[in-house]
């Protein structure tokens, strides 16, 4: 009982330190190439602070309405790669469960709402929203896919 409102206590604090979140941006399609350092290092990052997202899903998870829990991965069809969003749910044994949430443009054996199971290790970002105060936690690659974006509409 302690342990969970200890945590609880660190979550709220490390939330309320979050930056704010910008739903002006809509994330656009970016080509990256299979190797980029930049995007792996971004990913190892993701993979550093899972547990942070782990936590704060096991305690807010069943609160749909003020937080998104989302996680990005690679899908792969027939040797094509895309690296999209999944709305997760629930967490055991090193697997996440969730929905599909992003629109795939190339990947066509995926739509939005289809079930998804993604292995811990496969995580490339993650991010939790708070939709009462709009701010989020994680989206390590935010930045870097942000300046890419605008860089590819030049």
């Amino acid at each position: 009982m302690k342990y969970q409102l200890l945590m609880s206590i660190i979550i709220i604090v490390f939330l309320a330190a979050c930056k704010p979140h910008k739903n002006d941006y809509k994330d656009k399609a970016v080509g990256l190439k299979k190797d980029d350092s930049i995007f792996l290092a971004l990913k190892d990052t993701a993979q550093a602070y899972i547990r942070d997202f782990i936590d704060t899903l096991n305690v807010y998870g069943k609160d749909t309405v003020k937080y998104k829990f989302q996680i990005k991965s690679d899908y792969v069809d027939k040797g094509v790669h895309e690296h999209m969003w999944s709305q997760i749910s629930k967490y055991k044994n090193g697997v996440f469960k969730g929905l599909f949430a992003d629109s795939a443009i190339d990947v066509k054996n995926i739509k939005a709402g289809d079930s998804v199971s993604i292995q811990k290790k496969d995580v490339e970002d993650w991010v939790i929203y708070n939709t009462v105060d709009h701010k989020s936690m994680g989206y390590f690659s935010e930045e870097y896919l942000r300046s890419k974006a605008k860089k590819s509409q030049k």
